[in-house]
């Protein structure tokens, strides 16, 4: 055994392991990430910064190391010394690849997202996909390869599992245009995270200057919250929407803009 300064992996089991410069990390289900410096045969806690103990996936680029948690993603620039916010707050962050500059985060109902400032900034790049439940990422011939899960059941993700490719090259040159060209459409994205506990944010794009109204209802047709009933410039728009006070369960956002009308389902689960 090398479980020497270890918590107790019945209560505490290693989900995942890291390499980080000279430094073994082991991340664990609730007391976080441990550091080895001489090849597994000590360990030592390595939390400060951590603000989630349930440690999911790493993704090494030398000396910075990134680290997947139940509440999004953490940064250490030390070799897993201490930690900062990484982003995707809210989000279970399953797995982590490293492509170059380029990092992608395979998220429980949010789907994949690329940072390309290593944790600064996040997009979703979920095209193609049809679950957004993503359980494993790898990079290989230039591609982002995903393996996603849901149960047949799943009120949440009813079209199964599967494995889906996409070209690296497509998604980093979506994201770098994204910032600038106005969107050729109308369109109303999922909202993220989701499920969600107590905000979560839902995006929008508008080709033209339009008038529009994003409403939030129950699941009896009632309407809770008016989120949105302005005239918005061309582009890209972020809304967030805070549940506090709602009970928990499903609800409907639905935009309309002009002639657009589209409705999707968010999930408050506390």
């Amino acid at each position: 055994m090398a479980n020497n300064g270890l918590p107790s992996a019945s209560e505490f089991p290693v989900h995942a392991f890291g390499v980080s410069g000279p430094e073994l990390l082991a991340g664990t289900e609730g007391e976080g990430v441990f550091v080895s410096g001489d090849n597994g045969t000590t360990w030592s806690a390595a939390t400060v910064g951590l603000t989630n103990g349930g440690i999911l996936a790493f993704a090494d680029s030398d000396p910075r190391v990134l680290v997947g948690t139940a509440d999004g993603v953490f940064l250490s620039t030390n070799y897993g010394t201490s930690w900062a916010g990484g982003g995707l707050t809210g989000a279970r962050v399953f797995t982590l690849s490293v492509s170059g500059t380029n990092v992608f985060a395979g998220t429980q109902y949010g789907g994949v997202f690329l940072s390309t400032n290593m944790g600064g900034d996040w997009t979703a790049v979920n095209t193609g996909l049809t679950t957004t439940d993503v359980r494993s990422l790898a990079i290989a011939g230039g591609n982002l390869f995903a393996g996603t899960y849901a149960l047949a059941s799943s009120i949440y993700e009813p079209n199964g599992v599967g494995l889906f490719k996409r070209p690296i090259a497509e998604m980093v040159t979506s994201v770098e245009r994204g910032q600038n060209v106005l969107p050729t459409y109308i369109s109303l994205e999922q909202n993220y995270p989701n499920p969600f506990n107590p905000s979560t944010t839902i995006r929008y794009g508008l080709p033209a200057r339009s008038h529009l109204s994003l409403t939030v209802f129950n699941t009896l047709g009632q309407e809770v919250a008016t989120l949105m009933n302005e005239t918005e410039d061309a582009g890209f728009h972020d809304v967030r929407f805070d549940g506090t006070g709602l009970a928990s369960g499903v609800y409907f956002y639905r935009l309309e803009a002009g002639n657009f009308i589209q409705t999707r389902e968010l999930i408050l689960l506390r």
